[in-house]
């Protein structure tokens, strides 16, 4: 049976979501705090984690970008406040779904069934987290880039570009599906500016030729997507 780590600091709610899973057959452990969770925590020990966003010293937060780094493991959140942009940038930043305290077990129970069956979800676990490309290599496991052997400073928005469009790589994002997804904004047209300074930044730091890319290629009056031939290398693998 799949074994699922439960992050709560409060311990009545600890307790009764730890309850309701051993009910079921689950394998849990459980603990009061990020920092407790980021210390047992290992890609290969876990099915899936539960977590409260509003957790004691380290938020639920920065949390996930922490798991996120080491695991594409399902994460579900669990939390009655957080608001709509709230709950888009934690999907921008790896969330696979919410449920709310006030709900009860039936709710917790068809989240984690839903995420345990779905395909799509397990094809994500089994995209790779590292790249080697002909003067380029990615490790997105550490957030780290190499361009030649030297290490490439990019900000956390050009590496949830470029992670976007390597999970990706058959699809076209629009500016606006970029706005959403990357900056977990509404779109408006005056946000391009905004997208077309991060690409032309990030091109220029893991380009070859910025002038005539060939990792992050411009469709036109439709968006960008991963360059060809590297989409198709990456296919090949899969």
């Amino acid at each position: 049976m799949a074994h699922i780590l439960v992050v709560e600091d409060n311990v009545v709610t600890n307790k009764a979501i730890s309850s309701i899973l051993r009910s079921q057959g689950y394998e849990v452990s459980s603990v009061f705090n990020a920092e407790d969770a980021l210390e047992i925590f290992k890609p290969d020990t876990y099915d899936l984690l539960i977590i409260d966003i509003y957790l004691p010293k380290m938020s639920g937060y920065t949390l996930l970008q922490a798991i996120r780094k080491r695991s594409n493991v399902p994460v579900i959140i669990n939390t009655s406040y957080a608001s709509v942009k709230s709950r888009v940038k934690l999907i921008n930043i790896g969330a696979n779904d919410f449920i709310d305290k006030s709900h009860g077990r039936q709710e917790i129970l068809d989240s984690i069934h839903l995420l345990m069956t779905d395909e799509t979800l397990k094809q994500k676990q089994e995209t790779p987290m590292q790249y080697t490309l002909e003067h380029l290599d990615i490790d997105f496991a550490s957030n780290r880039v190499l361009k030649d052997g030297e290490l490439v400073d990019l900000t956390m928005k050009e590496l949830s570009i470029l992670k976007l469009l390597f999970d990706n790589p058959s699809e076209i994002f629009s500016r606006k599906q970029m706005c959403e997804l990357i900056w977990g904004e509404k779109y408006d047209v005056s946000f391009n500016n905004t997208i077309n300074v991060h690409m032309k930044r990030l091109r220029n730091k893991i380009e070859k030729d910025p002038n005539k890319p060939k990792i992050i290629e411009t469709v036109w009056k439709q968006g960008h997507r991963l360059g060809i031939e590297i989409a198709e290398s990456i296919k090949d693998v899969s």
